[in-house]
C-alpha cells in the first residue's frame, strides 16, 4: 500500500465500532479509522470532502456504511456519495444487520460495492477485517483520492 489506508465507518452501535477496532488491529490492517455514528455526521464530513479545495488526507479509501442509522439513513449517505462526482469513485461497502432483499437491491441500485450481513460474533469479524486487509493490501489498486488533473 503506497498511503495509509483510510477507512471511514458511518455507524451508531458503539459495540460494533469496538468489535471491528478490535478485528482490524488483530489481523494487523495498517488503517487510520474515521468513526460517525450518525447520519447528520456523516452528510456533514461529505459536504467536507466535497470542497474541490478538500485535503485528500480527509477523503476516505473506503467506506463501511450502515443501513439504520439516526438522521440520514445509510441509503440516503450512499445516494449522497454516489451523486458527488467528486467522491462517487469512493467504495462504499455496506454493512448492516439487514439480509432483505429489497435492502441489497437497493443498496446496489444506488451503487454500493457490496453489501454484508453484520457478523454476529468476533471471529466472523476477525474473518472479515483479514478478508479487508487481503484485498485492499494485496489485491485491489484504490482509486485516487482526488481525480487526475484532466479528469477534473
Amino acid at each position: 500500500m503506497s498511503a495509509e489506508f483510510h477507512l471511514l465507518l458511518v455507524e451508531d452501535s458503539s459495540p460494533d465500532v469496538l468489535i471491528l477496532r478490535r478485528a482490524l488491529a488483530d489481523v494487523g490492517f495498517r488503517h487510520r479509522l474515521t468513526v460517525l455514528s450518525d447520519g447528520g455526521s456523516a452528510m456533514a464530513y461529505l459536504d467536507r470532502l466535497s470542497v474541490p479545495s478538500c485535503s485528500p488526507d480527509l477523503i476516505p479509501d473506503l467506506v463501511l456504511l450502515d443501513l439504520n442509522l439516526p438522521g440520514p439513513s445509510g441509503s440516503q449517505i450512499l445516494a449522497r456519495l454516489k451523486s458527488d462526482p467528486l467522491l462517487r469513485a469512493i467504495p462504499v461497502v455496506v454493512m448492516t444487520t439487514s439480509s432483505r432483499d429489497e435492502d441489497v437491491w437497493r443498496s446496489y441500485q444506488a451503487g454500493a460495492n457490496t453489501f454484508i450481513q453484520k457478523p454476529g460474533d468476533f471471529q466472523r469479524f476477525r474473518e472479515l477485517a483479514a478478508s479487508f486487509r487481503r484485498y485492499w493490501e494485496e489485491t485491489a489498486i484504490r482509486p485516487p483520492r482526488r481525480p487526475p488533473v484532466g479528469d477534473r
